[in-house]
């Protein structure tokens, strides 16, 4: 197994400090809102944002990113959701309430969907060479 870069570990972070902010809005906030899947949902955002972390750390594949990549722009788009007349499974808000957690949540989903698709560009473009040169030298030790 190789050692994940370090753009992946910062990836891995910015996906469990949102699972984190998200149990923490749970545990505080939402836990008693009166619409049954909002707070469960924030439950299932926690889980998925931590597995999506350890999928970029422990899967070397570059379609890891995907991963952490798609919870943080689920993520963006149910909260953007929350803040329209319509809002998300009938629940509405307005605003970076509650404060300090939704303008945080906000700009760790945007830093990180912008880590995965710096690192996916990045494993995409040298992939291809680096997939060559390891194919390589697996034969080369077979010609001798």
């Amino acid at each position: 197994m190789t050692r994940p870069s370090a753009l992946r570990v910062l990836i891995a972070l910015g996906s469990t400090a949102l699972g984190l902010i998200h149990l923490r809005l749970y545990l505080t906030t939402y836990r008693d809102v009166p619409i049954e899947n909002l707070g469960r949902s924030f439950v299932l955002n926690a889980v998925v944002a931590v597995a999506a972390a350890v999928v970029v750390l422990l899967v070397s594949h570059r379609w890891a990113v995907l991963a952490p990549l798609a919870v943080a722009n689920a993520t963006l788009v149910a909260f953007g959701l929350s803040r329209t007349d319509r809002g998300i499974m009938g629940f509405t808000e307005r605003g970076w309430t509650p404060s300090p957690e939704a303008a945080l949540a906000v700009f760790l989903e945007i830093v990180t969907a912008s880590l995965c698709v710096i690192a996916l560009a990045i494993e995409v473009q040298t992939g291809g060479q680096e997939t060559r040169t390891r194919e390589l030298e697996r034969t080369e030790p077979e010609r001798r």
